[in-house]
């Protein structure tokens, strides 16, 4: 799987050091501009400025002294001090056999789906300053042990070095106020890989203070097979999984990190049945860092085939795969849910959304649909993207989904997909579920069956 899209587009930075052995002390300032991708949660794209001081030694720490490295809070808000993890036992440094220069700073990390991974800093552009040879040009490169992966994290050239400079005497201070001087260590079970890809992607932080209490859920009184899980009600795009019950299984759709095992077990008190399926509408890490953990819990994953390759670094996976042509359709004798992807798919190359109707519908039917990240469904029409709201709209056309059906997004509000219909103006007919896939979800007129497990 490729990137689909960058975080920011552009910045700039200033990176100070104080050397007063045995410590050895860092501060970050740093200026980011969003890219078009995070238009629903920043509208205006204002950039992130943000300073962060570091400090090496006995008593380390890691704190925001200004701004935020998440892009969905307010611009003015300071982080304080965040998990600090050290890992310079496993730090190697590699040189240039020519130069004998700096080349590689390399360190390992454990990712929950690329499994042991390395982030690599390429140092390369040396340009000497004051007799004291400096890299100009840095390159943060990730690559994975399971896949063939060598992504960009981020890049940046260096044009101004001052070697003399003098700083204010409280510059790299952690903060004034008591809440930036809690100090925090690393959260046990947090992969470094998870930590990795929240901060580059500005996300900030994906730990989460996880409860099984905190979990609410709402069931459409029509199809009550659907359970709308709500496991951020903090704000309006907190995050939401769908939980489909079958009279045998339970498909869980979308898996964000850390909260798998409170899911797992509002299932088993709530529901009361085990997860057998597990289904991310794509593989961007907020909506799949959780898959592993259902996948050891015997889950089988339901994606499609084109992703395979990607979803195989998970020890222990077994997969249900479909296509354009051929979605994969789970059934029995109350409900049918259809899992559809296409080429050229809106958001993620492997985006896929769900269709779930009765098992014999009829015009009058209730069709519930679970997207993720092209419609904030209910919310303000300036957090949507025009192209990909489309681009969805163009696919539910092809694949037959009436106008009637009702959205229950990831981020947003359940809401009827007229109202994504108006917003964008989109010339889309009005028929009923007989046009689904042309009439394959009627009963006794499938031409579809249920796929089989790979």
């Amino acid at each position: 799987m490729r990137a689909d899209v960058s975080a920011a587009t552009s910045g700039s930075q200033n990176i100070s050091y104080e050397v007063d052995w045995p410590l050895i002390r860092q501060r970050i300032d740093r200026r980011v501009q969003p890219s078009h991708s995070w238009g629903w949660a920043s509208p205006q794209l204002e950039p992130l400025e943000f300073s962060l001081v570091v400090q090496a030694g006995e008593d380390d720490f890691a704190c925001f002294v200004k701004g935020n490295n998440e892009v969905f809070l307010p611009r003015n808000s300071t982080s304080g001090c965040v998990d600090l993890y050290s890992n310079l036992d496993k730090l190697l440094l590699i040189i240039d056999p020519e130069t004998y220069l700096p080349y590689i700073i390399r360190t390992e990390e454990q990712h929950p789906i690329y499994g042991y991974a390395t982030k690599d800093v390429y140092l390369s552009n040396y340009k000497e300053v004051q007799g004291i040879k400096f890299p100009h040009t840095i390159q943060t490169i990730y690559n994975s042990s399971s896949q063939r992966l060598g992504v960009v994290l981020e890049d940046f050239v260096i044009d101004k070095i001052n070697a003399t400079a003098e700083f204010p005497k409280d510059f790299f201070d952690p903060g004034s106020d008591g809440q930036n001087r809690i100090m925090q260590k690393k959260t046990p079970g947090v992969p470094s890989g998870l930590v990795t890809d929240y901060s580059t992607s500005l996300l900030g932080s994906p730990v989460k203070n996880v409860s099984v209490d905190a979990l609410k859920s709402i069931r459409p009184v029509d199809l009550l097979q659907l359970y709308w899980l709500i496991i951020d009600d903090s704000h309006d795009l907190g995050f939401k999984q769908l939980i489909i019950e079958f009279e045998n299984e339970v498909i869980v759709c979308d898996a964000p990190p850390f909260w798998s095992e409170a899911v797992m077990e509002w299932i088993k008190k709530t529901i009361g049945k085990k997860v057998t399926y597990v289904a991310p509408t794509h593989h961007h890490r907020d909506h799949s860092g959780g898959v592993a953990d259902y996948v050891h819990a015997g889950a089988k994953l339901i994606i499609p085939e084109m992703a395979v390759d990607y979803w195989s670094s998970v020890p222990g996976a077994q997969f249900i795969t479909f296509n354009q042509t051929h979605p994969y359709v789970h059934r029995d004798n109350k409900i049918q849910a259809w899992f559809n992807w296409a080429d050229q798919a809106p958001h993620a190359a492997d985006w896929t959304y769900v269709m779930v109707t009765e098992q014999c519908p009829n015009k009058d039917s209730p069709i519930f649909v679970f997207e993720a990240d092209t419609w904030e469904a209910g919310l303000s029409v300036d957090l949507g993207n025009q192209q990909q709201m489309r681009q969805w709209l163009d696919q539910t056309l092809d694949d037959g989904l009436p106008r009637s059906a009702t959205v229950m997004p990831t981020h947003g509000k359940i809401t009827p997909l007229e109202q994504l219909i108006n917003i964008t103006a989109y010339p889309y007919p009005d028929f009923d579920i007989s046009r689904w896939r042309k009439r394959a979800a009627l009963c006794n007129e499938s031409s579809v069956k249920k796929n089989k497990d790979d």
